[in-house]
């Protein structure tokens, strides 16, 4: 009878255990990788305030100000300040836009204000961890790395060009 209640809380905990490390190492690379790709602003920031702005059908639409802590892609830097907006089912709490967020931003240019404006992509904003940290910075150093070697290689056909 112990050694099968002994068992059974061994198995509870391993079960526990990989849950715990499989939530925290999730999303896959290739998944942040698609996101990555699809925004024009990745940054890990701090929520400041959220608040509602508008109700159509059951859906809610918030304004989230944020302080940049930082930036993983885009012309956002450490300190600043901005704000976003986020579309999301009714019923989402405050509570949600609160602590340390990885955020993907879309940026709409606004003519008449001659500003940017951000909204969040679709079911993309996560809490932040350290390993989601560690794997956008390595897209954004392979990111960085394609770059280069595209102006080496725009470099040497200029050359070829000139001779």
């Amino acid at each position: 009878m112990k050694l099968s209640f002994l068992t059974l809380c061994l198995l509870l905990l391993a079960v526990t255990v990989l849950s715990q490390q499989q939530q925290e190492s999730w999303p896959s690379l290739s998944y942040l990788r698609n996101d990555y790709r699809s925004v024009a602003v990745v940054a890990h920031v701090l929520i400041r305030e959220a608040e509602i702005t508008g109700r159509v059908g059951g859906y809610e639409n918030w304004r989230v100000a944020v302080e940049v802590l930082e930036s993983l892609k885009g012309r956002l830097r450490k300190g600043d300040v901005i704000e976003y907006f986020h579309g999301a089912e009714a019923g989402l709490t405050k509570e949600y836009f609160k602590g340390e967020k990885i955020i993907f931003l879309l940026a709409d240019y606004d003519i008449e204000k001659k500003t940017l404006r951000y909204s969040v992509l679709e079911n993309s904003t996560l809490p932040y961890t350290a390993d989601r940290v560690r794997k956008l910075r390595r897209i954004r150093r392979s990111r960085s790395e394609i770059r280069g070697r595209r102006s080496e290689v725009r470099g040497q056909r200029s050359e070829v060009r000139s001779l």
